[in-house]
């Protein structure tokens, strides 16, 4: 048992000896606030003395709490930059097998016959 755990077993015997003194008004009006109290209660984290002058808590953390908005976050951001970057050497790859093709007369018949094609021709650089 270490020091509070005595303490506070101390302080509930010095309580319980001027019991039989308390009027009964008194009485209930503690019985009434300490079952508020109880109900609502509710433990965050217990802390563990691990050695002289340490604790470890139990339960979690500031950041195990936000963790899950956290990484969907990260995965988002992953995502969106995964997909831009290849989307940028998608268009690189295409414009270049576009010229390549068309410097080399290997395009295919139906890019001639393309409205957009002879437009394209057309336009002023």
């Amino acid at each position: 048992m270490n020091k509070e755990d005595r303490m506070g077993k101390e302080v509930a015997k010095l309580l319980n000896l001027g019991l039989a003194d308390i009027d009964q008004n008194t009485l209930y009006r503690l019985q009434m606030v300490r079952r508020s109290v109880l109900e609502n209660y509710q433990p965050n984290e217990q802390i563990f003395h691990v050695g002289r002058g340490i604790s470890a808590h139990s339960g979690y953390g500031w950041f195990f709490a936000r963790a899950n908005k956290l990484v969907f976050s990260l995965v988002i951001l992953l995502i969106l930059m995964v997909s831009l970057h290849l989307k940028s050497n998608y268009d690189i790859d295409e414009n270049a097998a576009l010229d390549t093709m068309l410097l080399a007369d290997d395009l295919p018949i139906d890019v001639y016959l393309s409205d957009e094609f002879d437009l394209w021709l057309d336009s002023p650089r």
